[in-house]
């Protein structure tokens, strides 16, 4: 019989209240910033990726990765054959960010895109308040000023980017900022930040050394918890020893695995390197991996720590800042 079907006739039968969560649905909106060039578009000029190949390869990745727990709809999407407008007023012209990708000396400073006048101007606060989608995503090109993953709204709290508490909105909203120029594995690296900042709020604060949270545990890696392992972080794999360090064939011993079974995590050990996630692309096969292993069971006993972690970061406004 299945693991959490015995938790939960157990806990029926203790009197305990239990709780099945229902995959989390998140309705996205999308802005896609991506400049005329002549008869085309500034992602072909540059041999860049088709953005709406990204979103769904991205849409497809997270089911994977979240064990079905998560399901995306992107509910709009709307292109926009111009550049983003920065916090100074400044907009490239095409020559000018052409000019600015063969000399970075040129491009323009500051480089941040204004975030309120984008929700401004596009009118994402009515759509939010009227619940016609959840976040909002934001394609573009290298020098558009895009954070890796933003909020805004009442309660907005860090989450790897900028935060505009000030967004007159009824409730806080995540914007997550993607660049055609690259690729599925930064996409899902980005998340994977917003994830450790979200978490980190979660569990009162984030020192690797302290291994006191359930949080700090799942992220320990050997190098910086002076020799405990598990799942790692997004830039340190369980057997890194410095950022980015996927493709690190040294062997550590770690309880990655048992991580599967949360809340029940058993210190039971394997060896893992860069061949246990895989290449050549190790830093997508790392990323794919690293959330394969995040929390998502779905029962949960009262008064416990959420079994399915995926909870926090997409229904933040519920399990992140009730009280």
């Amino acid at each position: 019989m299945n693991k959490y079907i015995i938790l939960l006739l157990f806990a029926l039968g203790c009197g305990q209240q239990a709780e099945l969560h229902p995959p989390i649905s998140v309705r996205v909106a999308v802005i896609n910033f991506d400049p005329a060039v002549g008869d085309s578009t500034l992602h072909s000029r540059f041999g860049w990726a088709d953005p709406r190949e990204l979103a769904d390869q991205y849409v497809e990745a997270l089911s994977e990765v979240s064990h079905n727990r998560v399901s995306i709809d992107i509910v709009s999407w709307k292109d926009e054959a111009r550049f983003p407008i920065k916090t100074d007023g400044f907009e490239y012209t095409l020559a000018e960010f052409e000019n600015c990708w063969e000399d970075r000396s040129t491009c323009h400073d500051p480089d941040g895109t204004d975030y309120e006048r984008l929700i401004q101007e596009y009118d994402i606060v009515a759509q939010i308040d009227s619940d016609q989608f959840d976040e909002v995503w934001i394609f573009g090109a290298p020098y558009m000023g895009f954070w890796e993953s933003s909020m805004a709204g009442p309660g907005a709290f860090y989450i790897n980017g900028g935060v505009f508490e000030s967004v007159p909105s009824t409730k806080p909203f995540a914007i997550m900022g993607f660049s055609y120029e690259r690729g599925v594995a930064e996409m899902l690296h980005n998340l994977c930040h917003r994830t450790e900042a979200t978490m980190e709020k979660v569990s009162g604060g984030w020192d690797t050394m302290d291994l006191s949270t359930d949080w700090a545990r799942f992220a320990a890696n050997a190098h910086q918890t002076g020799g405990v392992a598990a799942v790692g972080s997004c830039h340190y794999p369980p057997n890194g020893t410095k950022d980015y360090d996927y493709d690190n064939q040294a062997m550590v011993a770690s309880n990655a695995a048992a991580w599967m079974d949360y809340p029940e995590v058993s210190q039971k050990m394997d060896s893992v390197n860069a061949e246990t996630w895989g290449g050549p692309n190790y830093q997508l096969n790392y990323m794919k991996w690293w959330f394969g292993h995040l929390p998502h069971a779905s029962l949960q006993p009262e008064g416990e720590m959420l079994g399915n972690w995926w909870n926090y970061v997409y229904r933040f406004q519920e399990h992140v800042l009730a009280p």
